[in-house]
């Protein structure tokens, strides 16, 4: 994943809020509207707190309670955790990952501006991690004639075993094992 980008190129704009003494019965009425997992709470448009579809099921349908009788404020999850849009991806992972959480406000001058979710990162990271492939193969010729003779860890080219001991044999970086087999 590229951990020097910052939040601000992956977060999603447009984040919908609910105020905190709104019902969960239409708090789930606007979730469905939205096509939205996730409402972050407001109180005079201050965001306050988290209600996500997980909180609704734990909170009310597992206690077998009225979702018209229940507030955000009763099931929200304060206090918001959140990061800037000038912080790195990697910053903000490292936060999901150490709090357990998947989804994260990002606040700037006190405003919500946007939201960044675990989804976002493994779109970026897959993504990240295809261009990165291709670099590798459209550069191998390069690699390899600036390696010289040998690589100390890498992945075998005959075989695509990982091995702590590359070298160079007819083009190609070997294992100690292919080395062998190409020299018989």
């Amino acid at each position: 994943m590229e951990t020097r980008m910052p939040v601000r190129d992956i977060m999603t704009k447009g984040v919908i809020t609910a105020e905190s003494d709104m019902k969960a019965s239409d708090a789930g009425q606007k979730m469905i509207a939205h096509n939205v997992g996730t409402l972050i709470i407001t109180d005079k448009g201050e965001p306050v707190g988290i209600v996500t579809e997980r909180d609704m099921v734990r909170k009310i349908v597992s206690k077998d309670l009225k979702p018209s009788s229940a507030t955000l404020k009763d099931l929200m999850t304060q206090p918001l955790v959140t990061v800037s849009p000038d912080d790195s991806i990697d910053k903000a992972a490292r936060k999901m990952a150490e709090l357990d959480i998947r989804r994260l406000p990002v606040i700037e001058n006190d405003k919500l501006v946007g939201i960044i979710t675990d989804t976002d990162m493994i779109a970026i990271s897959s993504g990240l991690a295809d261009i990165l492939s291709n670099l590798i193969e459209m550069n191998r010729e390069h690699i390899s004639f600036r390696l010289g003779k040998g690589l100390e860890q890498g992945i075998c080219e005959r075989c695509g075993e990982l091995s702590d001991a590359l070298e160079m044999v007819n083009g190609i970086l070997v294992c100690e094992s292919c080395k062998d087999e190409i020299s018989r």
